[in-house]
């Protein structure tokens, strides 16, 4: 079967799920979105784009930044050290949860891809970057995404802001347990993280941070964009942690490492050599794309992509 014909039998299969989902309603400017818009994008081996449905509709890539976020942490500390803040173990909990947390080894996040996670890897770039960290992880964004005109939604930005209790709660909870400086400015912290979750993106630019990672870390020219030991970690930590407690039923039924973001989207990463991207703003209870999951379920199975 063609990618073409798979990606529009994926649609086809998933689309019929909508009414499943529930968009991000605790943050205002979300519950906007349309639960009943999907699409999806695939970049098949040799490097051609494939699209169906909404795949080049604009929506905040929310915790797929952590991807990036994670990456630039990488790129300036040494593993081991990071391991200090920050974990590497599934999740259990829900993806902001504050018991987890709690009952951590050190009181560490367990992972990069949850919120608390992620919140230290900001603090620890800000250690380094200061006020330009955003500045910082939005260019890197556009380097891996292949796109330079990524921008963030002021209107997301402001919503997610101001709704934003649970962030703050972990962040005091983080600054209590000194795994964050204490001498970084707790606003500006989660100001750089909010920004970075409002970048605007649509599935075609989550095919090609995808591609990217599939490749360990080489474009389509053969181009070195990320170091090919942190593609792997990346890949590691999208199987494990990438959907949050939903992980393992994720694994079972996909067979893909992936991380989603509350906004609809879902990246996918392997060793095969595709790039894909999908989108619809419907999530389920765990904080995944309902429709996204089912269209990733459907492309799997068509191009044998289970890795286990």
């Amino acid at each position: 079967m063609k990618i073409q014909e798979v990606l529009q039998k994926s649609y086809d299969y998933a689309i019929k799920y909508t009414d499943k989902g529930v968009a991000a309603n605790y943050i205002p400017e979300l519950a906007k979105e349309d639960k009943h818009r999907a699409g999806g994008a695939i970049i098949s081996k040799e490097g051609e784009l494939y699209e169906v449905g909404s795949a080049r509709y604009k929506f905040s890539i929310q915790s797929i930044i952590k991807i990036v976020i994670y990456l630039c942490v990488l790129e300036n500390y040494d593993f081991d050290y990071i391991k200090k803040f920050i974990g590497v173990k599934p999740s259990s909990k829900a993806f902001n949860s504050i018991i987890e947390l709690e009952l951590s080894n050190k009181q560490i996040p367990v992972n990069p891809f949850i919120n608390a996670g992620a919140i230290v890897a900001c603090s620890l770039l800000m250690e380094k970057y200061g006020n330009n960290t955003f500045d910082m992880i939005i260019n890197r964004a556009r380097e891996v995404i292949e796109d330079d005109k990524l921008d963030f939604s002021r209107s997301i930005y402001s919503s997610e802001s101001s709704s934003a209790f649970a962030n703050r709660a972990l962040t005091y909870m983080l600054l209590n347990n000194e795994i964050i400086d204490r001498e970084i400015n707790v606003e500006d912290l989660l100001n750089t993280y909010f920004k970075s979750c409002s970048i605007l993106v649509d599935a075609v630019d989550l095919s090609r941070l995808s591609f990217i990672l599939s490749r360990n870390g080489k474009d389509i020219e053969n181009k070195q964009v990320i170091d090919p030991d942190h593609a792997c970690i990346i890949r590691t930590l999208m199987a494990t942690c990438g959907t949050y407690d939903y992980s393992g039923d994720f694994a079972i039924r996909i067979g893909l490492p992936a991380k989603s973001g509350v906004g609809g989207g879902i990246v996918t990463a392997s060793k095969a050599g595709y790039g894909i991207g999908v989108y619809c703003p419907g999530l389920d209870s765990h904080g995944n794309s309902y429709v996204g999951t089912r269209m990733l379920e459907s492309i799997s199975k068509e191009l044998k992509l289970n890795i286990y």
